[in-house]
């Protein structure tokens, strides 16, 4: 078959292909953009029920606060209740509340705009009212007609009751509907949509269309509400989310639905004729691309086909003589002899040909081919000399590698040391990867503390561990003169050298480089060898962002360290306080601390948190500060109103110690060592794993030195009946009390408690 004839088959084979493919393209478009369309438009309701969703509840949580207000409010003689209502209305006017209101049991009104209730009104037997008592808390109401404005509206209420219980009325939030309905109505997919909101009961409070009224029901056939949709409606009711396609208004749709909280439901119908409609668009557009092609081939291909034609049989016969020229070639030279008579057949060629592109390439060729001769043995020497470039690409790559890995090592380090604060292990780790990097002898991290040198962490050395107390001066060392000139000093024969303050007898030659932090050195990094090893820069390269990134790490340290044993000191001041006032002894806080840091220990709690909740359990009743005097050193039996008072020192103590981020334990010991187990614990009720740890410990070791000490209403108890009330109860405590975990620490390690109340036991009673 010709090129002619093989071309006009290609061009009709194109037009096949693009008919095939505009119609694949069709149906797959289509379903591509239906999942699409779907999934996007889950997605979007999902979210703009969530939001519905978040607007319900901020109204839900902002009428719980006023019927809470309320209730104290009408404790007083004299309460303004318009004051009241202006405050609140003042912060949810932006969420479309229009009135803030109070209906009484004693048939009183009360509202934000002083409105006068007509003669004979009961709010009583409104419908906000009934249906919020039959709810017993906070609830949106059903649709109703405003007396005061004529607008529907819904009511945001909850019922108000006095400090002892009593129904003192309703309260509630008035919210326009009409603010709803534009916060829904305007809501679009793609542009397209029509979006509604109905109530649990399936009445529209937003809807798109004007025979949707507020008397129709989503789950109730009727003219405006055909059967398909009714009985989606059903499951709209039922609280759940989905997507559904539906013949409505004529024409197909798509009904997304999602539900809002447990008061209302959101959906959207979405013509499925605007999907449609894009995706013919896109196929039509790839039909017209298509036939433009396939048009302009045929102007361009056929006229260019004889001209193709004949330069390819120059061109073939051409290629044909290279070939067999240059096949039998013995040497170098012979084919550097033929590269040059075929250069001339081509040229010839070049003059017979008459296409332009083919000149052009055949002139390339006569050029290329001149060229080759003259680059032959040029070629073998930049061969070698490439050889030798790529052998020192490979040794660079290789140090550059390494240095990648000690920096990305200590990286990594940093960040879990900065999470953990584990410091010793992982300075060590970060030594550890010195060594193997830099293949050297030992190395060794010291931080500085004022005119010396203390060693943190090394590695290597022969195994040898070297003493953490081992101190170096900074005058009349090696290190120190590292510090005082600011830079790495190398010491390639420490035997030669003054200074250098010995550390292994196998060094030989080592590097000391400062751990700087903004011009201050906080240590220093040592790297020794076992021979003889001149000055290495790129080793220093590699070193020193290291130990730039070591000394802002020992700074943050040092600092972390330095704020933390200043909340300590407070503790302990605040500890004297504590036993000043309200005559908790000394030994009585010691040993609250021992108690808790012995249990730490053994429920596996690192050696920080074992430190942290021995100091922070001694405040676990600095909240008492604010209990009367009377009241605590009182003898006999508290009445109701004074226990109340005395149950309030752990909100107290919590509000004394603040909220700074290092006293958190000990805000978490004063919040919850008062809570049991079984949830009948105070002030928060909390049971379980909602109990912090520390509180856990903290309130087993209090009662058990509870037990055992002397108070003004009680004489001491022997080891044995505090054990046997503990873990089996007395009536006031019961094992039901503390977790199971502190019981199985108590019924194994209640004999080292004794031994901690014995040591401490002398000197509370020369006290």
């Amino acid at each position: 078959m010709s090129i002619r004839r093989k071309m006009l088959v290609l061009i009709a084979g194109f037009l096949l292909v693009t008919l095939v493919l505009t119609f694949g393209s069709y149906v797959l478009t289509g379903r591509s953009v239906r999942v699409q369309v779907e999934d996007t438009g889950r997605t979007m309701v999902a979210e703009i029920a969530s939001a519905m969703d978040e607007y319900i509840a901020k109204l839900l949580s902002l009428t719980g606060s006023l019927a809470v207000s309320l209730s104290y409010i009408s404790e007083e003689g004299d309460p303004d209740y318009v004051e009241l209502f202006g405050r609140y209305l003042e912060a949810a006017q932006t969420h479309g509340v229009q009135t803030v209101f109070m209906g009484f049991e004693s048939k009183e009104f009360a509202d934000s705009t002083a409105w006068e209730p007509p003669e004979g009104y009961d709010p009583r037997t409104r419908s906000w009212y009934v249906e919020t008592l039959k709810k017993n808390g906070v609830t949106v109401t059903s649709p109703y007609v405003d007396l005061i404005t004529g607008e529907l509206i819904v009511s945001v209420t909850a019922p108000v009751r006095s400090q002892s219980g009593m129904l003192l009325g309703v309260a509630g939030l008035d919210v326009s509907l009409e603010h709803v309905r534009r916060k829904v109505l305007t809501r679009r997919l793609f542009g397209e949509g029509f979006p509604f909101l109905v109530d649990r009961h399936g009445f529209f409070l937003a809807a798109p269309f004007e025979d949707w009224t507020l008397a129709e029901n989503i789950a109730f056939r009727s003219v405006a509400i055909p059967a398909e949709l009714a009985e989606i409606g059903e499951g709209i009711l039922e609280r759940e989310s989905g997507a559904f396609s539906l013949t409505f208004k004529g024409e197909r749709m798509i009904l997304f639905h999602a539900p809002v909280g447990e008061h209302f439901s959101f959906g959207m119908f979405f013509p499925e004729s605007a999907m449609n409609s894009f995706v013919r668009d896109i196929s039509s557009l790839h039909l017209f691309g298509g036939f433009a092609i396939i048009l302009l081939a045929l102007v361009l291909l056929l006229p260019l086909t004889h001209e193709i034609l004949s330069s390819f049989s120059s061109l073939s016969s051409t290629i044909d003589s290279i070939a067999a020229k240059l096949s039998d070639n013995k040497d170098f030279t012979e084919t550097a002899f033929n590269v040059h008579l075929l250069a001339a057949e081509v040229g010839e060629s070049m003059t017979r040909t008459s296409l332009l592109e083919f000149q052009t390439f055949l002139g390339s060729m006569e050029n290329a081919l001149k060229t080759i001769g003259r680059q032959g043995e040029e070629i073998a020497a930049l061969t070698e000399e490439a050889l030798a470039i790529q052998d020192n690409l490979t040794e660079a790559n290789g140090e550059l590698n390494r240095r990648q890995k000690i920096w990305r090592d200590t990286l990594e380090v940093m960040e879990t040391m900065t999470m953990s604060g584990e410091s010793e292990k992982n300075l060590r780790s970060v030594a550890e990867n010195i060594l193997k990097s830099t293949q050297a002898f030992g190395v060794l991290l010291s931080c500085r503390r004022g005119d010396r040198f203390f060693n943190l962490v090394c590695a290597g050395y022969g195994g040898a561990s070297l003493p953490s107390g081992d101190a170096i001066a900074i005058f009349g060392s090696v290190a120190g003169r590292a510090v005082r000139e600011g830079d790495a000093v190398w010491v390639e024969d420490v035997a030669r050298d003054r200074e250098y303050v010995p550390v292994h007898p196998s060094v030989v030659s080592e590097v000391e480089i400062p751990l700087l932090h903004r011009g201050k050195a906080n240590g220093i990094l040592e790297v020794a060898f076992d021979r003889r090893t001149p000055r290495n820069d790129d080793l220093l390269e590699t070193l020193l962002p290291v130990a730039s990134a070591l000394g802002s790490l020992i700074e943050a340290e040092n600092a972390h360290i330095e704020i933390k044993d200043s909340y300590r000191y407070l503790v302990r001041k605040l500890q004297s306080v504590t036993e000043i006032y309200h005559l908790e002894s000394a030994d009585h806080m010691d040993r609250i601390g021992a108690y808790s840091r012995l249990a730490a220990r053994i429920l596996g709690k690192n050696e920080e948190e074992q430190e942290d909740i021995e100091v922070f359990s001694r405040l676990h009743d600095i909240g008492k500060l604010r209990v009367p005097l009377s009241i605590l050193a009182k003898p006999g039996k508290l009445t109701d109103e004074e226990m109340k008072i005395v149950r309030n020192h752990p909100l107290w103590g919590a509000e004394l110690i603040g909220g700074a981020k290092w006293l958190d334990m000990a805000r978490k010991i004063c919040l919850s060592h008062h809570e049991k187990w079984d949830g009948s614990g105070y002030p928060l009720g909390l049971s379980g794993d909602e109990i912090p740890w520390e509180g856990q410990v903290v309130a087993l070791a209090d009662v058990y030195d509870a037990l055992r000490s002397r108070r003004v209403y009680k004489d001491r108890m022997a080891h044995e009946e505090a054990v046997r009330i503990i873990l089996h109860g007395d009536g006031r405590t019961a094992p039901e009390h503390f977790s199971p975990l502190m019981l199985d620490f108590f019924r194994e390690h209640h004999e080292e408690l004794d031994k901690i109340y014995g040591a401490f036991f002398l000197g509370e009673a020369e006290k």
